[in-house]
């Protein structure tokens, strides 16, 4: 590679106006790879190409501010890395560079390619194209050789040995990446397909005992084995469907040559949204001090989509009551929309569901699952909170988690003696079953397992939700009001207060972060009711003035049909989304008698097109009421 070149088109970006590429991403190169900033000088939009409404969602801008730019500059990751350091010395060269390898993969790579033994935390903070985290010229090297195999996990992904830079677009023009990069722009699908996802978020990690022995492995995060146990999986909805939404119009994805007009469709954008909203805001509210190259509005762009995936696409609330002489019952189900377990990735995540109910003067009688001001969920259990299927005091609370122990069953922050699962009673995505051939990976733990709601209707595995019974005694006949939250947390206090037992320059860097930082956890959803008197209720205790029933057939083709219930007359709107959140299509608006309706939807979208297979959801609105539901269509 040319670096003289590469200095040249970066001066034309200057003279440019500063529109061609982002000054403050990396110009360096090595032998492999490229730094993000040579990308960003014909990638990045002029104003004019590649945007959506007026937007620039061109790749290097919308990336830049994800947890994947910034993989390598994350502070939490950073801290845990020196605390498994602190805590296992002998491990120090191991434990670096096992992580690294995903975390800063231009930089490792680099040096195993120059014949180094190992890749050390030290030379990654010093090399500025290993801090361009999971950068251009990485994920777009890729060979699909091993993809989807054992042996491509916990980063074990081939890199192309002839710089071919593989794109998802057929006959791409090689000319200017060639002469001004050193790379060839090849068309390769397999950019597309979950396995690519797959061989850095498929991670087994080595455990280790009391005395620093081996003890096996563990699966420290598998979301892709999680999706392939999914009907997400067998309708072909990758990573990528969800996490790099397509754009609504075909894009000219490229700024230079000046004469370069072809446009390019399906253009899928680089939002990488996820759930990690606490330390999207950590990065932007020290950024300097953490050297990121995002802006604080394009840190408010990702903060948004993230927030929005969180609240809008994550999961669903339903709920049922019966009112009695000195009970409230209240059946609330827990529904996982996305295509992997609920929470998922590093095991230090919580969703955890509040339920309020306050009287007619506004006096809470019953609040399970509030926090503190350090977003502690108040009234846990010592160790651990158990999975609950009947809930009949405050301080029991439905906590949604990973619990790991190690080789003696005690429970272990520490990603390096954890040996086993304590608990696990995470969402299971739609379709997750106990015979998959992944399961031994992604299994239940502890009391989810003997819970006949969990994952089941009737005795059947696979509909991704969990029941939860709550027995609240209240005195009076009502009216009361019932709010049920889900919550969501990156980190727990109590995994805060085990790394900041650790005496290290990065943890206490953190802890500083940490302590500034808004703990406000996340909301995925929420439901409000009024549970009436005693003789309003009606016969089957539906809050809502409507049900929704499982389309049948589910999965589908060509076609199915949704059926659902309303109370009262009323509008009613009924309409298709796509696993994003956008509108498919409109099936149905207006008036309608109470009682039983149908809708046939044929899955074409409002143009009439067929539309792929995939995860959809149908969504019933009738007033301010509206449920969800998913369903699969296969082709």
């Amino acid at each position: 590679m040319k670096k003289t070149m590469v200095l040249v088109w970066a001066l034309a970006g200057v003279l440019c106006g500063g529109l061609c590429f982002a000054q403050d991403l990396p110009l360096n190169t090595s032998s492999e790879f490229s730094g993000s900033g040579n990308c960003a000088t014909c990638h990045t939009s002029d104003g004019v190409s590649n945007t959506e409404n007026g937007v620039d969602i061109s790749n290097p801008t919308l990336w830049r501010s994800t947890m994947m730019a910034n993989s390598a500059k994350d502070p939490l990751w950073r801290a845990k890395v020196s605390a498994e350091v602190a805590e296992l010395p002998q491990y120090q060269e191991a434990i670096e560079a096992t992580c690294t390898r995903c975390h800063a993969p231009l930089g490792r790579e680099q040096a195993m390619h120059d014949g180094a033994g190992s890749y050390s935390i030290a030379e990654m903070a010093a090399d500025p194209l290993a801090l361009d985290g999971v950068s251009c010229t990485l994920c777009h090297q890729m060979e699909p050789d091993n993809f989807g195999l054992p042996e491509s996990y916990s980063g074990n992904f081939g890199l192309d040995d002839e710089h071919q830079i593989y794109g998802p677009f057929t006959a791409p023009l090689t000319g200017p990446m060639q002469s001004h990069t050193g790379f060839t722009p090849v068309y390769g699908a397999h950019v597309t397909e979950s396995e690519l996802c797959a061989t850095c978020h498929t991670l087994f990690t080595a455990s280790v005992d009391e005395e620093g022995e081996l003890s096996g492995s563990f699966p420290e995060q598998t979301p892709y084995l999680e999706w392939k146990n999914s009907t997400f999986n067998e309708s072909g909805v990758s990573c990528q469907a969800c996490h790099m939404p397509m754009a609504d119009t075909a894009q000219d994805i490229s700024t230079m040559p000046p004469w370069h007009t072809a446009l390019r469709a399906p253009f899928a954008k680089h939002e990488f949204a996820g759930a990690n909203a606490f330390m999207l805001n950590i990065l932007k509210d020290n950024s300097e001090a953490l050297g990121v190259t995002a802006t604080s509005a394009q840190f408010d762009s990702t903060l948004a989509r993230t927030q929005d995936m969180l609240a809008n696409q994550t999961l669903g609330l339903l709920a049922t009551y019966e009112l009695s002489a000195d009970t409230l019952a209240v059946d609330l189900r827990v529904e996982n929309h996305c295509g992997h377990k609920l929470p998922t990735g590093i095991p230090l995540r919580r969703l955890w569901i509040r339920l309020q109910v306050t009287d007619q003067d506004g006096i809470t009688v019953f609040d399970s699952g509030r926090w503190d001001e350090q977003g502690e969920v108040v009234g846990l259990d010592a160790g651990y909170e158990p999975h609950h299927d009947l809930i009949t005091r405050p301080d029991q609370v439905q906590i949604y988690e990973p619990v790991m122990g190690d080789v003696y069953g005690n429970p272990t922050f520490t990603l390096l003696r954890a040996n086993r699962f304590l608990k696990d009673n995470r969402l299971p995505p739609m379709g997750f079953n106990s015979s998959h051939s992944a399961y031994d990976s992604t299994a239940i733990y502890g009391l989810a397992l003997e819970d006949p709601d969990f994952n089941r209707d009737q005795d059947v595995e696979g509909n991704g939700a969990d029941q939860i019974h709550y027995r609240i005694p209240v005195m009076g006949t009502g009216p009361f009001t019932v709010t049920a939250s889900a919550h969501y947390q990156t980190i727990t206090p109590r995994f805060q207060a085990d790394l900041e037992s650790y005496d290290t320059p990065e943890v206490q860097h953190f802890a500083g972060m940490y302590a500034a930082a808004d703990k406000t956890p996340s909301l995925l959803g929420r439901l409000e009711f009024t549970a009436g008197s005693m003789s309003a209720v009606p016969e089957d205790g539906l809050p809502s003035p409507l049900r929704l029933n499982q389309n049948v057939p589910n999965p589908f083709n060509p076609a199915t049909v949704i059926s659902y219930e309303l109370r009262t007359a009323g509008p009613v709107q009924v309409t298709i989304h796509d696993v994003s959140g956008r509108l498919v299509r409109r099936l149905f608006s207006g008036q309608l008698a109470a009682g039983m309706h149908h809708v046939n939807w044929n899955g074409t979208d409002d143009r009439g097109g067929a539309v792929a297979s995939g995860i959809y959801l149908y969504r019933v609105q009738s007033g301010a009421w509206q449920e969800s539901r998913a369903m699969s269509l296969v082709r």
